[in-house]
């Protein structure tokens, strides 16, 4: 790459830099600082069963995102199949749609309330006051609000609505079949979702890397940015493996990182520190046995449970069983950086996970072969109050300064996998045009 000048260069090397590289019809270079692309999307191995930090599912509204994923690689299709853990019982998601598997108690509770929603009416201007709004206080205290609070470690009365508008009205009817024990589907265009055959997300990570070689861009791994400056018009990006000289730059690496290689105002660096963020430990659970049944995750709400979500990866296909049998079971437990959680240490966070697993009944203590524990600092945007007006003035200075912003935590909006490359595809054709 000496003396090559390119015309873009795209800081971060996930499904937003690569999908970028694969859609700009420019001359493009990736800088990577990992030695292994996909960021958030990289998938790792654990007695023969490759897993994400995740799982990422491939699934869209976007038919064009959809079609594009699903020809790239092999995958197999399969319907939904998650449930709520509460009280012991086991709740059809969405929660709303399967109250007839609740105590006799909570079920007229939840069902009343959303019959009789004094909240109906009202404006609802945050999170928690949208589940009031739209659910009742029934379902809202039963299930929405001590889950949303376990995953995002914020009050939703503190946190906007951007995350729970699309979240469809049920109609009344329907929440009343469903406590009536009539089986309704909510949520319809995830009902169906893809996964790849073998290999996790990353095979779909690796196909792009593969295209965008092949079409002539240049990728380069394990180059941790240094320093980016202009001058003159043109961008100087210094690297643990060298200088990069490019006419424009994308950045897709978080946007708390690019603050530390770029020269900024104070006031820059003063929004962006007020941007929130969880992090994430990933804790796979090599077990003989479990009782998942034929289900994929199991969302749990009770707070004295560590993890908030558990994944069954032999549900994905043959490939994600482990070589030696038994079940690979995925705990999610999100944390604020600087939190309690954030304190554990791997030892603390493999045995509450293990001792939360016996205690719940989902496996028996004997049965747990091995355990590793995988953290990530950047899991989950969070939508406090403050934030669409901190993200929207930290991209229109990045904006006025020749910089174009491109995924999950570049942009600070909550995207899935899907969302991030319909983003790439639109950024790539304003850029191409």
């Amino acid at each position: 790459m000496k003396n090559q000048i390119f015309d873009y260069v795209i800081l971060g090397g996930g499904i937003a830099g690569l999908s970028l590289a694969n859609f700009l019809q420019a001359k493009a270079v990736v800088v990577e600082a990992e030695n292994k692309f996909g960021g958030l999307s990289r998938s790792y191995s654990m007695a023969g069963v490759d897993y994400d930090i995740g799982p990422h599912i491939i699934f869209s509204k976007n038919q064009e995102v959809l079609d594009l994923h699903t020809s790239m690689i092999q995958t197999n299709q399969l319907k939904r199949s998650n449930k709520i853990f509460h009280d012991g019982r086991y709740i059809k998601y969405p929660f709303e749609n399967d109250l007839f598997s609740l105590s006799e108690k909570e079920k007229q509770y939840c069902l009343v309330e959303f019959l009789n929603n004094p909240y109906e009416s009202l404006e609802a201007t945050n999170m928690l006051q949208f589940f009031l709004k739209t659910f009742g206080d029934g379902i809202t205290r039963t299930y929405l609000q001590p889950y949303n609070e376990k995953i995002w470690k914020f009050d939703p009365s503190f946190m906007d609505t951007q995350m729970v508008e699309r979240i469809p009205k049920p109609p009344k009817q329907d929440v009343i079949d469903s406590a009536n024990g009539k089986s309704t589907d909510g949520y319809t265009h995830q009902l169906y979702f893809h996964y790849p055959q073998e290999g996790g997300f990353q095979t779909l990570i690796n196909e792009y890397a593969y295209r965008a070689k092949a079409k002539g861009q240049s990728l380069v791994s394990s180059a941790r940015v240094q320093k980016v400056k202009k001058n003159s018009g043109i961008w100087e990006i210094v690297t643990s493996k060298g200088k990069i000289i490019a006419k424009s730059i994308i950045n897709t690496m978080p946007i708390h990182e690019i603050t530390k290689v770029l020269e900024t105002p104070p006031e820059f660096q003063r929004t962006v520190d007020q941007l929130l963020f969880n992090s994430i430990y990933i804790v796979m659970v090599h077990v003989k046995a479990d009782t998942l049944g034929d289900n994929f995750a199991v969302y749990v709400p009770n707070k004295d449970v560590i993890f908030h979500r558990l994944s069954k990866l032999s549900f994905l296909g043959d490939a994600y069983v482990p070589d030696d049998g038994g079940s690979m079971l995925m705990a999610e437990i999100t944390f604020r950086p600087e939190s309690f959680l954030s304190r554990m240490s791997e030892d603390q966070v493999k045995t509450s996970v293990v001792s939360d697993l016996v205690a719940q009944g989902f496996v028996e203590d004997n049965d747990v072969i091995d355990v590793v524990v995988r953290y990530e600092k950047y899991a989950y945007v969070i939508y406090d109050l403050n934030h669409k007006k901190n993200a929207a003035n930290a991209l229109k200075y990045l904006k006025s300064q020749g910089i174009h912003s491109c995924g999950r935590f570049a942009q600070f909006e909550y995207l899935n996998s899907d969302g991030v490359v319909a983003n790439s595809l639109e950024l790539a054709k304003a850029l191409n045009g």
